[in-house]
Formats: structure tokens, sequence, C-alpha cells
């Protein structure tokens, strides 16, 4: 009887090393095979865009970097012409007016005098509203330099289908 129980319990023990034989392993590691498979692979192609875009990213960043350096360069020589015009407009104006005193205190009539002054408060209108208007175009040329929308757009990277491909787990189980 001690006998029969033995051969009792190795028998259920070459049944399981055949049902385990029958199913090998790999069928039961499939899925999890494929999931990492497929997770390594959408984890690649993301590195990989994301290199791409990157590198693109950085290009066109040097590029909108020019660009505003070559816009701030050129508000900065408007500026600066601008300034010049109007220190050469004050010493232009300071010196006619010590010649208008000058010429005032030369005049021996009363029509004189009023002539002197005519021809002064003329003169003076005349260049003030020709610096005005010169003024007012650089200032109208850098105002629409400064409000000029940047060339380079970033948007086309941030395009939510341009990142589908990343989405292709496998869906069977």
């Amino acid at each position: 009887m001690a006998t029969t129980a033995k051969a009792a319990v190795k028998r259920p023990a070459k049944a399981a090393e055949k049902t385990a034989e029958t199913t090998p392993a790999a069928d039961f590691m499939k899925p999890a095979e494929d999931f990492t498979a497929t997770a390594k692979a959408q984890f690649e192609d993301a590195t990989a865009q994301f290199s791409e875009s990157a590198e693109e990213w950085r290009e066109q960043a040097e590029d909108m970097a020019a660009d505003m350096r070559a816009r701030f360069e050129k508000q900065q020589q408007l500026a600066a012409d601008v300034n010049g015009e109007l220190m050469e407009a004050a010493k232009t104006e300071v010196a006619d007016a010590v010649q208008f005193a000058n010429d005032l205190g030369k005049a021996k009539t009363f029509a004189d005098a009023l002539e002197v002054q005519q021809a002064y408060f003329t003169n003076l209108f005349e260049t003030r509203v020709a610096r005005a208007q010169d003024m007012t175009s650089k200032t109208v040329e850098l105002a629409k330099d400064a409000m000029r929308p940047a060339a380079t757009d970033f948007g086309a990277f941030f395009d939510p289908a341009a990142y589908q491909k990343f989405f292709r787990f496998p869906t069977k189980a």
C-alpha cells in the first residue's frame, strides 16, 4: 500500500510536466513581450522625433535671435538718428535766437524790428514743421518695425497630428 501511494504521487507530477510542455512559457509571456517591444519602439520614436524637433527648434531660435538682434540694432540706429537731429535742431534754434537778438538790436526803426521778428518766427515755424514731419516718418518706421511679428512660427511643432504615430500600443491581449 505504501508503494501504491508513492506511485500515485509520481503520476500527478509527470502529468503537470506534460501540461507545462504543451503550453510553453512563451505563450504566457507573448502579450508582455509585445507590450514591451511596442513601448520600446514608441520610446525610440519619441526620442528620435524630439531630437529632430529640438534641432529644428534650435535653428529657428537662432534665426529668431538674429532677426531680433537686427531689429534692435535698426531701432537703436533710428533712435540715435532722431536724437542727433533733436540735438542739431536745438543748436540751430539757439544760434538763430542769438542771430535774431543781434538783428533786433541793430534795427533802426520799428518797421525794421517787425520785419526781423516776422522773418525769425516764419523761419522757426517752417523748420519746426519740417523737423516734425521728418521725425514723424522716422517714428512711424520705428514703430512698424517694433510691432512687426516674428518671422519664425513654432506652432507647427505642437501639432497633435505629428505625434499620432506614438499611440500604437497593441490592442490585442
